[in-house]
């Protein structure tokens, strides 16, 4: 399959794009960006949506072929990939179970021959089951739902991250990746205030400096919450802010101060 050398020459050259040279921000375009979406789809995808967001680009984009839809966002100063999303248009499991984790693995290194399995499970979804298979590589984390039955990717999500720690314990069952930091993080529970005492702290933003990066998006909402998450080793502030009838939620990456995600809703 096309999409199957283009997904592997994209992981192999995430070495090299990461050592680079990056381009002046002020030269990096939505073109751009589309150009390297393209190049992690298969051929003949059409571009559905290109926008540009607070610090990356989000091109959607549709194959008819194998009828899936898919996202890949850019980051706009290093003109890099830094997520890879599809989702099938026929995204439901099944009620038969004819693959065992052996097949299931392989349907994955088909993709991603560097895949290192953290997790393969059958999982119900609305009353079907389908396998959940998370995995990463030295350079990214990979979480994919497949069809038990015939083998189906219905879903993949790729975050590509530098400087993964490997796992040194191979008797650890779930190994937990974390980025390179003074201690890893677990599990980080909810921060009150930005005195909280962590292995990690030095290496992250505050509290406070993250309430300020959400406020400069809504300078008139009231923050309700906020939170240090650990999302497959990636430390996260994940928060809610309201303003009248306005809603918003936010992620930012506690490491860069980056907005990673940023939804507005009406409260009816």
């Amino acid at each position: 399959m096309k999409f199957c050398k283009k997904m592997v020459g994209t992981f192999i050259a995430g070495a090299v794009l990461s050592t680079g040279v990056v381009q002046a921000f002020a030269t990096n375009t939505l073109e751009q960006a589309k150009n390297i979406a393209l190049g992690y789809v298969p051929a003949e995808s059409i571009i559905l949506q290109a926008k540009e967001d607070y610090d990356k680009y989000e091109i959607k984009l549709y194959n008819q072929k194998d009828k899936t839809y898919y996202e890949v966002d850019v980051n706009k100063i290093t003109q890099k990939a830094i997520s890879f999303e599809s989702e099938s248009q026929y995204n439901l499991g099944s009620t038969k179970v004819t693959l065992n984790e052996e097949a299931v693995k392989n349907i994955v290194l088909k993709e991603i021959p560097q895949a290192q399995f953290t997790k393969i499970e059958l999982d119900f979804d609305n009353g079907l089951q389908e396998y959940e298979v998370s995995f990463y590589t030295t350079d990214a984390l990979g979480k994919y739902k497949i069809n038990p039955q015939n083998g189906m990717i219905l879903e993949r999500e790729i975050k590509f991250v530098d400087n993964i720690m490997i796992p040194q314990t191979p008797t650890v069952q779930n190994p937990v990746l974390t980025p390179v930091i003074q201690t890893p993080v677990v599990q980080t529970p909810v921060v009150q205030t930005p005195t909280v005492q962590t292995p990690a702290q030095s290496a992250i933003i505050s509290v406070e400096q993250a309430k300020q990066i959400a406020s400069s998006q809504a300078p008139n909402a009231s923050i309700h919450k906020i939170k240090l998450e650990n999302e497959d080793g990636r430390l996260i502030y994940e928060g809610e802010m309201k303003e009248g009838y306005m809603e918003y939620e936010f992620e930012i990456d506690a490491q860069t101060g980056s907005l990673l995600e940023w939804d507005v809703d009406i409260d009816d």
